[in-house]
């Protein structure tokens, strides 16, 4: 179903856009495919719900997603601009073929060893050139990666970001921890501690765990459920879900997933050397 206000944004954008349908909903965005007119080509158009929209300060929000514009990387679907249009805000990236690690996620359950490996190391590639540019993802997910023929994207860089430090701009989001419950670090389920590059490390520990083991390390009926599971136990040890895969495989994604901060990789770079000669 169609955004109902919709309708003025469409107005408001001049023609520029010529909507072909909706392409996903989720708790910040509804997403549309479109004809972009001035660039001649089909794009992804996101619009902010507008009750998050109301809640941010909508300059520092801009601001903080032109920052992201300029991080460039194959490995990093690429945000074309971001806008407010008939009191909307709006974010336009490349329409891609292919489809999320999710929607592999929920027909496959489980990858082979090789295409976990790769996804895990295309992805900590994409985050060792962001982190370099001081540019945190905060919301690694099956959802934010994107599988389009042998590449695995990043898709939504510096979003999350955004919306921290917009809320904060407006005191909306003092106490306030966004990610996904399911993939977010020890530190960042805690909730007012300075996160650095290796909680993004914990979230794409916890995406290779899923693609081998079929879920998430921890799961619960409530995200509070979640965060203290995330908080107090350890994960089942890879290897009880699936005893043929090699002991290193296992030894990386405990690394990945220490409670500690400092246990973990120091940095993406790490863990690409490390995936190196996984599942060869």
């Amino acid at each position: 179903m169609m955004d109902p206000q919709f309708a003025a944004f469409e107005a408001a954008a001049g023609g520029r856009f010529a909507i072909a349908g909706e392409i996903g909903r989720g708790p910040r965005a509804v997403v549309y495919r479109a004809r972009d007119v001035v660039r001649n080509d089909t794009v992804a158009i996101k619009i902010l719900h507008s009750d998050l929209a109301s809640a941010l300060d909508t300059g520092h929000f801009l601001r903080e997603m032109a920052h992201a514009q300029e991080v460039v990387h194959p490995g990093i679907v690429p945000l074309l601009g971001a806008t407010e249009i008939a009191g909307r805000l709006v974010c336009i990236t490349p329409y891609l073929q292919g489809e999320t690690l999710r929607a592999r996620l929920e027909r496959e359950r489980r990858l082979p060893l090789s295409d976990a490996v790769a996804i895990t190391r295309q992805v900590a590639d994409a985050l060792r050139y962001a982190h370099e540019r001081d540019m945190l993802h905060k919301d690694v997910k099956p959802e934010n990666i994107f599988l389009s023929g042998t590449r695995a994207l990043l898709m939504d860089l510096g979003f999350s970001r955004a919306i921290t430090r917009s809320m904060e701009e407006t005191h909306t989001g003092t106490g306030l921890t966004l990610g996904t419950p399911a993939y977010m670090s020890p530190e960042h389920a805690s909730g007012g501690v300075e996160i650095d590059a290796r909680a993004d490390l914990y979230s794409l520990g916890c995406v290779f765990y899923e693609m081998l083991a079929g879920e998430p390390p921890f799961t619960g009926a409530t995200p509070q459920a979640v965060w203290m599971r995330t908080l107090t136990d350890n994960p089942v040890s890879i290897n009880v879900h699936r005893d043929s895969l090699p002991a290193d495989v296992g030894l990386t994604i405990d690394r990945l997933l220490a409670k500690a901060p400092a246990a973990r990789y120091a940095d993406a770079g790490k863990v690409v050397d490390a995936l190196a000669t996984l599942g060869a």
